[in-house]
């Protein structure tokens, strides 16, 4: 929340739900299978409900599809710790299952400027997934985001209103940087 001069783009409890819902829907989760598609879960602090209710409601024979956190940097900070945490996470992952899945759904509430889209692609591309592998899913997405998503509960123009959701409070990384 950079600019408190715009409006909230404010997303209740009660629409938050209403957009999970929508994706349920929305989402061709046909081929996803608990053997072959896992969630990434970007922003947990942001994104940790909606990804599962996802991750929930794509369950096949009793399995659940396993959800993966992936941090990403607050505006000010520099991206490539959180580039090497999920080389290191993906690795891991590797090692103890033997392989990755073939399928990725990467789920974000708020997609902001699409900068944490771009970088999280990059890093998948290196262990071998093409951008058909991946499902884009965000809750909220501004209309203005340099990477679109395959899927979005809502648009906002972050040009003229703030997101915000119920659960936030102030967070003095956001106040460092204005969002562009």
């Amino acid at each position: 929340m950079s600019n408190i001069h715009k409006p909230l783009k404010y997303i209740s409890r009660d629409k938050e739900y209403e957009l999970i819902e929508k994706l349920v829907i929305q989402v061709d989760n046909s081929n996803f299978t608990p053997s072959n598609t896992a969630v990434l879960m970007v922003s947990p602090d942001y994104s940790a409900t909606v990804a599962m209710h996802l991750a929930h409601a794509w369950s096949r024979s009793g399995d659940i599809l396993e959800i993966i956190p992936v941090d990403v940097p607050f505006p000010a900070e520099s991206v490539w710790p959180f580039i090497e945490k999920l080389r290191d996470t993906l690795t891991k992952y590797c090692k103890y299952d033997g392989e990755l899945p073939k399928h990725l759904v990467l789920v974000e509430a708020g997609i902001i400027t699409g900068n944490n889209w771009k970088w999280i692609i990059d890093v998948l591309n290196e262990f071998g997934f093409e951008r058909y592998n991946l499902t884009l899913v965000a809750l909220c997405e501004n209309l203005h985001s340099k990477t679109k998503s395959d899927y979005v509960g809502e648009y906002y123009d972050g040009d003229k209103e703030e997101l915000a959701f119920y659960f936030e409070r102030y967070n003095r990384h956001w106040s460092q940087v204005d969002q562009g």
